[in-house]
């Protein structure tokens, strides 16, 4: 065997083999930093308690101008109700139902001098999608008082918006809490008084909220020919905001969500694209580096062809022979290995930190699966290059 390395060794290039490995280190590093980061941020996407937590959607049709022209409202049909509901990103669905009947309210703070008069309108989803926990939200035929939730949009406008411009003073969310509004409300040939008591903000939907109990009790009164109208607008509990499929299905369905909601499932999608690019770039050049690595052993074979015709003359087996440049590649396979956990490790131990202030929280991955991949790439190189270096050998011969 030492003669072996004796005779081979005069032409191997250090600086081929340095190039090798350098190129080597930089693909695997750039394929396990794509995996061990997603697999790192995997946790913080789909923790439903945490920082990616289940998100609520209003959606809608779109309105055109058919709809505008022929007085029509888009709406849903049960069987599109059923069908947003069987999906597997869904958790559960709610319908949207409004008062169909003419409100008036009146606000009278009268030692700020506030006297507003205003039509109003009132929606009501189930409980389950009320974000404001309170002992007032209920209504039983024969109150006299209608609990209300308010978006917090609409107190921010008042106070930033309207308030500057016509000398009213800002109200705060206690305030406002306090404050009963006069009600009318006219339909059917009726018109009934009640009083109306915020009880609320929300920051979760955009319309003025009230118990499902009093929408029925109140359309039944004033408005029964609405008994079966279409749903126009239902709210939707996701169990991953992140899941790219639910964008996908909002697009090909053409329906539209209130906000920026689909932003994570946009943003969640946008990552793992970016993750399997990376991936892809630092496999490409993984393949370039064994193609350069495969090429210097073909011109080391070259270079030693008569040595190597000399040494199978002498009894030397084909194995034996070829066991030096399959030792380098292996050797070479897990140094590029080892080196690129390395710089795993260390690249990995800055981006945990930021990962720490996202979701205090937050349980990181393993490295499990990255030491796995540069295992396994390392072997499957390493023996995909002793084949090749064991038929040329044979060739010589």
């Amino acid at each position: 065997m030492r003669l072996i390395w004796k005779v081979l060794r005069q032409n191997i290039s250090v600086g081929q083999l340095f190039g090798f490995v350098l190129a080597n280190i930089i693909g695997l590093t750039i394929i396990v930093l794509g995996i061990q980061l997603y697999v790192d941020i995997q946790p913080i996407l789909t923790d439903r308690a945490g920082f990616m937590k289940p998100d609520y959607m209003v959606v809608s049709k779109p309105v055109s101008t058919m709809h505008a022209f022929s007085g029509e409202k888009p709406s849903f049909s049960e069987e599109e109700i059923a069908d947003i509901r069987s999906q597997e990103f869904v958790n559960k669905v709610g319908k949207f139902t409004p008062a169909r009947y003419g409100i008036m309210g009146e606000l009278v703070v009268r030692s700020y001098g506030i006297d507003v008069v205003s039509d109003l309108f009132f929606e009501s989803v189930p409980e389950d999608f009320v974000d404001v926990e309170s002992e007032d939200w209920s209504f039983q035929p024969g109150d006299h008082v209608v609990p209300i939730i308010l978006p917090r949009a609409y107190l921010n406008l008042y106070n930033f918006g309207y308030a500057p411009t016509s000398s009213f003073p800002a109200i705060s969310e206690s305030m406002v809490s306090s404050i009963v509004l006069n009600l009318a409300f006219t339909g059917n040939g009726q018109k009934v008084y009640m009083k109306g008591k915020i009880i609320g903000f929300t920051s979760r939907l955009n319309t003025i909220l009230v118990p499902e109990s009093f929408v029925q009790w109140s359309n039944d009164l004033l408005a029964p020919e609405a008994a079966n109208a279409p749903v126009s607008r239902v709210i939707i509990q996701v169990t991953n905001p992140t899941d790219e499929r639910i964008a996908a299905y909002f697009e090909e369905h053409e329906l539209n969500v209130e906000g920026d909601k689909l932003n994570a499932s946009k943003a969640g999608w946008l990552m793992r694209m970016l993750v399997a690019g990376v991936m892809l770039i630092g496999l490409i050049i993984c393949l370039l580096a064994a193609y350069v690595l495969m090429l210097s052993i073909f011109l080391l074979l070259q270079r030693n062809h008569e040595a190597i015709r000399n040494l199978l003359g002498i009894g030397y087996t084909a194995a034996k022979v070829s066991f030096p440049y399959q030792l380098i590649v292996l050797l070479t396979n897990m140094l590029s290995a080892v080196t690129a956990m390395l710089f795993l490790t260390i690249v990995r131990h800055i981006y945990l930190k930021y990962l720490y202030v996202l979701a205090p929280d937050y349980m990181p991955g393993t490295l499990v699966m990255a030491w796995l991949i540069v295992i396994l790439f390392g072997l499957l190189m390493s023996a995909l290059n002793a084949w090749i270096v064991r038929s040329a050998v044979n060739k010589t011969n």
